[in-house]
């Protein structure tokens, strides 16, 4: 019996101390990895930010993840550590604050780090540029830069701003649509304009202006220089309205009520050879002293409107400059000439054509203009030897240049324009009128004289 009691409590022992020996030898509880993680708290929307960190175990994976508005978690990317124990992995940055965590999941656990990542509006960086001169009426093509300030192209609507030369105020001037960085646009500014660039602020890139760029508008034609000492026109005009359409663009039409109101009283009056039914007005661009295309307009008769206006149509294909074409009527009624003021109408350089007046210097002699026949040309410039001296002034009449812009020669180009479709030039006589005689001329009411 004590043999048994002894054999059961050895067993006994023995079991405990087996039992004891694998307890002690089991591991401990599972724990997770040791996980850090860095990333910026801030970068540029649009971007790609890189979140960083070490973990403690190399096996498993690594998660990056975004809160969702609803609570939940997103996936948005995957990787697993480097040797070291290093991990990296990339996340798109979104417009405004934006939760993330990133998870590495191993078999002994999961160990969880979480973080803030802020999407900025990035600085934007604009360029414009172009030609620096650009003659009027033709059309420049300027090209707009956009990227970001980290040198990112952008793609959006930028929008052209411009200013006239003198002035302060900056105005619309349409858009730019801007792909991958780049944009083009046409302008036709006609006068000097400087040109902006402006980007309103998106939740990518911040409001933006380029450097201005200045088109300098220079004229298609011949800028008339007064030679030293020269005389200038006792009566300046204001500039005619800028040419807007191609070429001469010259037109013929009836005389509206407006005109001949106008008219009335003027360049025409009762006892007048011709009357309102046998006159046109005819409108035409032209070449300006100032070198631009302007557009004026010269009443003449019916009959001499065709040939007037391939006389018109020619000097603006020779870019001859004419000072201005404004209508007598402008310059009021002259007792002395019993018309409209054709002296003052010289004295501001005008060129001119129907005119129901006295000849200068001779009252009571119908002037050939009465007629519609008769057109006067730069007439400051080229002065008239009439009976009362020289008209509007002396001192012209001795000058040989500009040659362009006085005539003293039959061979002068705008001598030779008239003579070509009928109009006759009276020469040092006369040096600003030409008169019409060509085909035709024989059924237009007969001038009672040549003098001007």
């Amino acid at each position: 019996m004590k043999a048994a009691r002894a054999l059961t409590l050895l067993v006994t022992v023995l079991v405990g101390a087996l039992v004891g020996s694998l307890l002690g030898a089991a591991p401990a509880s599972a724990a997770p990895p040791q996980l850090t993680v860095s990333a910026p708290a801030s970068a540029y929307a649009g971007t790609t930010a890189t979140i960083r960190g070490t973990t403690s175990r190399l096996d498993g994976e690594i998660l990056l993840e975004r809160g969702r508005n609803d609570g939940a978690w997103e996936r948005l990317a995957a990787t697993r550590p480097a040797s070291d124990g290093s991990y990296a992995v990339g996340v798109s940055v979104v417009p405004g604050a934006q939760r993330l965590r990133v998870r590495h999941v191993t078999v002994e656990g999961t160990a969880v780090r979480e973080l803030g990542l802020t999407g900025t509006a990035a600085p934007s960086r604009l360029a414009l540029s172009g030609p620096a001169r650009l003659t009027d009426g033709r059309t420049a093509t300027l090209t707009a830069r956009w990227t970001t300030g980290d040198g990112r192209a952008v793609t959006g609507t930028a929008a052209l701003w411009g200013r006239r030369s003198g002035e302060s105020a900056w105005t619309p001037r349409g858009s730019v649509a801007v792909r991958a960085g780049s944009g083009k646009v046409r302008v036709k500014p006609r006068v000097d304009v400087a040109y902006q660039l402006r980007t309103a602020r998106t939740a990518y890139v911040l409001a933006g202006t380029s450097a201005t760029h200045v088109v300098d508008n220079v004229p298609p034609g011949r800028v008339f220089v007064r030679p030293p000492g020269a005389a200038s026109p006792r009566i300046r005009l204001p500039r005619q309205p800028r040419a807007r359409k191609a070429g001469a663009h010259v037109s013929v039409s009836r005389i509206s009520n407006a005109v001949w109101r106008s008219m009335k009283g003027r360049t025409w009056h009762r006892g007048c050879p011709v009357g309102r039914s046998s006159l046109r007005i005819l409108r035409t661009n032209y070449y300006a002293y100032d070198g631009y295309r302007r557009r004026g307009e010269i009443v003449i008769h019916a009959r001499v409107a065709k040939a007037t206006k391939r006389v018109f149509r020619d000097l603006h294909a020779a870019k001859a400059p004419i000072r201005s074409l404004y209508r007598v009527d402008r310059f009021g009624w002259s007792r002395r000439l019993r018309g409209g003021n054709d002296m003052k109408s010289m004295a501001a350089g005008n060129s001119s054509g129907f005119n129901c007046r006295s000849v200068v210097g001779r009252p009571g002699r119908r002037s050939p203009h009465s007629t519609g026949r008769s057109i006067d040309l730069n007439t400051w410039e080229n002065p008239y030897r009439s009976a009362w001296g020289l008209v509007p002034n002396r001192d012209w009449d001795s000058r040989r240049s500009p040659a362009a812009f006085v005539y003293r020669s039959r061979n002068h180009a705008v001598v030779r324009i008239l003579a070509r479709h009928g109009f006759r030039w009276l020469g040092s006589a006369d040096w600003q009128h030409f008169q019409y005689s060509g085909r035709g001329a024989r059924h237009l009411p007969a001038p009672k004289t040549f003098w001007d």
